[in-house]
């Protein structure tokens, strides 16, 4: 906020921390494997931005705030990254990432992560899922 001054909008915030700092907190997570307690510091340290950006709700839920401002909460995010990270491993034409996809136990993660959102198969798109808030 002090980037922008006193008289920015708020969308502006927004969409600067969607498209510089979460690219940068979200990297590499498509391979790694989070604990509980560094999956709420992320939750914790998205929603204290929404929370700064709109000065408001200390005490309360931002999900109406996320949602509004078409964003999803952090644990959507991540869950979606790794979703269309293992669907275009799995369905590659690149014989490499298709076989190193079969041997990394693709069908199994893809699937459960897949699950929570409701996709059954692997035609079904997941630009579906992207505001499922």
């Amino acid at each position: 906020m002090s980037v922008l001054g006193k008289g920015c909008h708020e969308m502006n915030a927004v969409h600067l921390i969607k498209t510089y700092c979460l690219p940068t907190l979200t990297y590499g997570l498509e391979n790694s494997v989070l604990t509980e307690k560094t999956k709420d510091k992320m939750c914790v340290l998205w929603n204290n931005c929404f929370r700064h950006i709109f000065r408001c709700c200390w005490r309360e839920s931002v999900r109406l705030l996320q949602y509004y401002c078409r964003t999803l909460p952090m644990l959507h995010l991540v869950n979606q990254t790794k979703l269309l990270f293992w669907k275009k491993m799995y369905t590659s034409s690149n014989v490499l990432l298709y076989t190193l996809s079969r041997y990394a136990g693709v069908p199994s993660r893809f699937m459960a992560v897949a699950s929570q959102y409701g996709i059954n198969s692997l035609q079904q798109t997941v630009g579906t899922v992207k505001f499922a808030v």
